[in-house]
């Protein structure tokens, strides 16, 4: 070959130091190695070159590029690259973008100057070398071995860092593939696994455990062997080949636990121990326990990248292998695993995937019940190992309780009962009870604890409670029914006894109208005897007087006969007798006759009439008022004869109808006697009496009905005619009905007059279709004129927010403020929903006298004025608010669909003679034009609230105008209110500090105890409920969150019993109390794990 690729491996030593000053001025400084260290952060890979030459210039190029800064561009470009190797967050990808480039160039410096250790084919083959080294097999392979350069515990040490700490392509690399780093690393931990089990530790840990007969068991599928090798590749089922010694291999030592099982065991014999030892001694593997250990952190710090993870969870035998390590002697490996397990089941399909490891893991340790091996380890430990066993209570508590399927938590919750959890948990609560920690969690999994007894009482009270829940409905609907009917003949007898009452009312106002008529009449006839009485002259007079004459007034009076009793029904009164000849000339009048009408007016007689008729409203003269008048030349009873008052009776009768004579008889008694014929009806009841009320009021036989619709006269037609005819359209069941009704041979007329009404439309043809183009044709122009104002309204109001200026910087000052709030426990956001305006007013200060709103107006006002009227420009969106676009395209397509209707009924009426299609056919050329428009309004009304809805980072699905806007319209009214309250704080501090020299003390007081009351309701706590993470919303370092959320606190549901949550919450308190006071109470905190490097 022409060139020979170098590969070289740089270790870089990076002064610890966080002085960037110190560190320039020492450039050219001679250090001593007590000031450096060698570097475990590496970042990219080593650099394969071609020569040495090239080398060369490009740590020249190196060197020049530390002592000068490229132009703003480049340097913009160098940064974007390095920032994209370090894998970091969208957060902290902002706050790096907002450094000045001064700070950039260092940045790229250091990144530049630190190199990454050892490549990844470096650890794959020093793995590789460890797991041919393990082989117990003689003679396996002829070809050289390639001795390893490090011992595999220092070679693991440095995997695990470097998986944690270098770039993200170097962990692609690793993961790739082409070099199956995770197929490699999981071999060399089932290597470690083999080996451990013949160290002297691990005989005496596993005569105490549930392996039998000295075997150990691993996971893994049988493939080809390689003669030309000691490595045996497996294959998968994706394709994928990862590593197992050739000693695992050996026919001879295999043996099938279970046929349907992949899982394979390997019996190695003691003999093989001495010959084993001295192999590893030559090819300097660790102490299995500590590469065990060290494979789990590797592990771990694969899946805390999300290609990693998933690769992991996919990986047929990677949870196996992890969950096969419990068997490890350390605590603090078997508390790594569990935890690392335990954030496994927070993803979604992780708890499916941990569970399926232990049914292995009960396979291939023989165990009789699945976690009996775990379960041993925390119900007999062989010394009470704080860590490992909050670690294995949180695992039982998330692997029980996570689950979503509520029979299948009750299925693992018996599971581990059956196992002896709970007799363990009363124990550990009694004797345990210094250790906060571990309570803690014994809490948490009571707390989420499923008690299926108590929900079967609940059910069992629930069902009787519906039971008794159903008849007392039965019983009120029963009750209710009488009511009814209580009610309505109560009300019919009520009606009859009101028409009673007002009858006799009626009459005795009658009687005393004819009383005060006939006191009248006797108070002037007693007057005109009084004034007479006196004259002497008028005795000669009347006794000279013809015979017949009355000789006295007094006489006069006596002598008039009591009133006749009233006359039947129908009787005519006889005419009244000639009155007197008149007067002799030159007498005077009789007394009796100077005040009387002419022609000698006799009292009125009652007519009593067959029927009740009404009353004439007229002013009535009284006797004493008709003298002089035409009404005393006048006779009305003569006319009783000549005019027909039966008929008039007939016609002007009023009540009820019948006789007077009939009418006075009581309502129940009357009741016997009125029978209301039925008529024949084919029509449902309330449709009957609906089409009776609607025929009332069209005021519309068929014929005008029919005439109307093939005229299109919408003057008969109106908007409301139509829209009564339209619930009336006869159905195919009533047709049906008519039609078997009349195939009988029966008449029409035999029916009510509702259901000739209905037959009547039935025969007009394609009565629906009619209807509905006269409706549009009616109703159209209301419509158009009703939707171009809301689709306007809409476009406008779409456009003005999403050019708004004004909110944008408002939104943009919300934005800094919630940062500011939260970024320190919650970290910062890019952006917020718009319903999180409304609650800007839930946020007070710590007196409740002011909101966060107050504070953000009043900034503004101060700071940004010209942004503080931003509702200026919105001024369309309170009338887009009352909108609903749905409905408004609900409308746009029944007009579409009418038209269409029009177009189709002016086809067939071209085809007819002698009917009506020149109105049709103008409104049709009319309105096309109108119909297009608004269908394009509507679109461009629907496109622009699209756009507006997603521009303010909100799903147009799941909004609509009303509710959409609706957030703006609150927002600027509270907005407003809130300047207002400001204005009004101000003016009353300036007049109060004009009144008032000194504070109050009192007040200041009050107000102290009212602030140490807020902060003391502001300390408490709410329990969530954890939701499983989708697989898709992992990212790099969400297991590390997990781990890291699961040991600020234990996993509680949000179903889990109130009373016992408020009592792990003050646990959790009092936990927190005594740490900041540095009080462990017995509980372990030290933490041994290597600190990681972050950037």
């Amino acid at each position: 070959m022409s060139s020979y690729r170098i590969h070289l491996n740089l270790i870089i030593y990076v002064k610890i130091t966080t002085n960037t000053t110190e560190t320039n001025n020492s450039k050219n400084a001679t250090i001593s190695s007590s000031e450096w260290q060698p570097g475990t952060v590496s970042i990219r890979s080593a650099l394969s070159l071609d020569s040495s030459e090239t080398f060369g210039k490009s740590i020249g190029s190196l060197e020049k590029m530390n002592q000068m800064r490229p132009d703003d561009r480049t340097l913009e470009e160098l940064f974007q690259k390095t920032i994209a190797t370090m894998d970091l967050p969208a957060d902290k990808l902002k706050m790096l973008r907002e450094f000045p480039p001064d700070k950039k160039w260092d940045i790229i410096r250091d990144r530049d100057q630190v190199i990454a250790k050892h490549p990844p084919q470096y650890y794959i083959d020093g793995l590789k070398t460890y797991i041919r080294g393990a082989n117990l097999v003689p003679k396996a392979s002829t070809l050289k071995k390639k001795q390893p350069i490090e011992p595999s515990t220092q070679l693991l040490s440095s995997l695990e860092i470097s998986l944690r700490t270098n770039n993200i392509g170097w962990v692609h690399e690793f993961l790739n593939s082409y070099n199956k780093g995770l197929d490699v690393l999981l071999d060399y931990l089932i290597t470690s696994l083999e080996v451990m089990r013949f160290e002297p530790d691990y005989i005496e840990l596993k005569n105490n455990s549930s392996i039998n007969n000295g075997q150990f068991f691993f996971c893994g599928l049988l493939g080809e062997v390689d003669s030309s090798n000691d490595i045996a590749f497996l294959s998968n089922s994706n394709g994928n080949h990862h590593l197992l010694p050739i000693s695992m291999l050996n026919n001879g030592s295999h043996n099938y636990v279970d046929e349907n099982s992949t899982l394979k065991r390997s019996t190695l014999g003691r003999s093989d121990a001495k010959r084993l030892h001295r192999k590893i001694k030559k090819y300097q593997i660790g102490e299995a326990t500590d590469d065990v250990r060290l494979c789990i952190m590797c592990l771990r710090a694969i899946m805390n990248n999300q290609n990693g993870f998933n690769l992991v969870i996919q990986h047929p035998a990677a949870l196996n292998c992890i969950t096969l390590s419990l068997q490890h002697k350390n605590y603090r490996c078997k508390s790594l695993i569990l935890e690392l397990l335990a954030a496994v089941c927070l993803v979604e399909l992780g708890h499916d995937v941990v569970l399926a490891a232990f049914d292995n893991f009960r396979i291939v340790c023989q165990e009789r019940h699945r976690f009996e091996t775990l379960m041993k380890s925390f119900t007999q430990p062989l010394e009470f190992n704080v860590d490992y066993m909050i670690a294995c209570m949180q695992f039982i508590n998330i692997i029980v309780h996570s689950v979503q399927d509520m029979n299948y938590r009750v299925y693992l919750q018996e599971e581990f009962k059956l196992l002896g959890l709970d007799e363990c948990l009363k124990k550990y609560l009694e004797i345990h009870s210094e250790c906060d920690l571990f309570i803690l969690q014994i809490h948490a999994f009571l707390d989420n604890y499923f008690d299926v007894g108590q929900l079967l009482e609940d059910s069992e009270t629930k069902q009787q409670a519906i039971t008794k829940v159903a008849e007392l409905e039965e019983q009120l609907g029963i009750t209710n029914e009488r009511i009814q009917e209580l009610e309505s003949g109560n009300s019919s007898k009520l009606a009859e006894l009101q028409k009673a009452l007002s009858f006799a009312e009626e009459q005795v106002e009658n009687v005393k109208k004819e009383r005060d008529d006939i006191s009248h009449t006797l108070n002037t006839l007693r007057r005109s005897q009084h004034d007479r009485g006196s004259s002497n002259s008028s005795t000669s007079s009347i006794s000279s007087a013809p015979p017949g004459a009355p000789t006295s007034m007094s006489n006069t009076v006596s002598n008039i006969p009591p009133a006749p009793p009233l006359p039947p029904p129908n009787f005519i009164p006889p005419p009244p007798p000639p009155g007197p000849p008149p007067p002799i000339s030159g007498m005077p009048p009789p007394p009796g006759m100077l005040d009387a009408p002419p022609g000698s007016m006799t009292i009125k007689k009652k007519i009593q009439t067959k029927y009740k008729l009404p009353n004439l409203n007229w002013t009535s003269l009284k006797p004493g008022q008709v003298r002089g008048t035409v009404f005393c030349e006048l006779d009305d009873e003569k006319y009783f004869k000549l005019i027909d008052f039966e008929t008039f009776e007939e016609l002007f009768k009023t009540g009820s109808g019948l006789p007077i004579n009939q009418a006075n008889v009581s309502p129940h008694f009357k009741q016997k006697y009125i029978k209301i014929p039925e008529s024949l009806t084919l029509l449902d009841p309330q449709r009957q009496r609906n089409l009776g009320i609607a025929r009332r009021k069209l005021d519309l036989d068929v014929n005008m009905i029919s005439r109307a619709l093939n005229n299109l006269d919408l003057k008969i037609l109106t908007p409301d005619t139509i829209d009564i005819l339209q619930h009336f359209i006869p159905t195919e069941a009533e047709i049906k009905a008519f039609t078997s009704y009349l195939s009988d041979g029966k008449s029409v007329m035999n029916l009510s007059d509702e259901d000739q009404f209905l037959y009547g439309l039935s025969k007009i043809e394609r009565l629906s279709q009619k209807l509905n183009v006269v409706s549009f044709m009616a109703n159209f122009y209301d419509i158009n004129q009703n939707l171009a104002p809301q689709l306007k309204a809409i476009i406008t109001a779409s456009s003005s927010l999403k050019n708004n200026i004004r909110f944008k910087k408002l939104l943009e000052i919300i934005l800094a403020f919630g940062n500011y709030m939260n970024s320190s426990k919650r970290g910062p956001v890019y952006g917020f929903k718009l319903a999180s305006l409304e609650i800007l007013t839930d946020t007070r200060t710590h007196d409740k006298r002011l909101t966060l709103l107050h504070f953000i107006v009043q900034t503004i006002e101060d700071r940004f004025p010209d942004t503080s009227h931003f509702d200026t420009d919105l001024q369309a969106v309170e009338k887009a608010a009352q909108v609903s676009l749905e409905n408004v395209q609900i409308d746009v397509q029944d007009l579409t669909r009418g038209l269409d209707n029009a177009k189709k009924e002016l086809v067939i009426r071209q085809t007819m003679k002698n009917v009506e299609i020149r109105s049709l056919e103008e409104f049709i050329n009319i309105v096309q034009d109108k119909i297009d428009r608004l269908v394009k309004d509507a679109k461009l009304a629907q496109d622009a609230f699209n756009q507006c809805v997603e521009y303010f980072g909100e799903a147009p699905r799941t909004q609509s105008p009303s509710n959409f806007f609706s957030i703006f319209v609150k927002f600027q009214r509270a907005y407003q209110q809130a300047r207002n309250e400001n204005e009004e704080r101000k003016r009353l501090a300036r007049e109060a500090a004009a009144t008032l020299d000194r504070p109050n003390k009192r007040q200041i007081m009050k107000r102290t105890q009212e602030e140490l009351l807020n902060e003391l309701k502001g300390r408490k706590e709410a329990i969530k409920d954890q939701k499983l993470i989708k697989r898709e919303a992992l990212t790099d370092g969400t297991i590390e969150t997990l781990l890291d959320d699961l040991k600020k606190a234990p996993y509680l549901r949000a179903d889990a019993a109130r009373r016992n949550r408020r009592k792990t919450q003050e646990l959790m308190k009092q936990i927190s109390r005594d740490v900041l006071a540095g009080t462990n109470n017995g509980i372990n905190t030290n933490n041994n794990t290597p600190t990681e490097v972050h950037f």
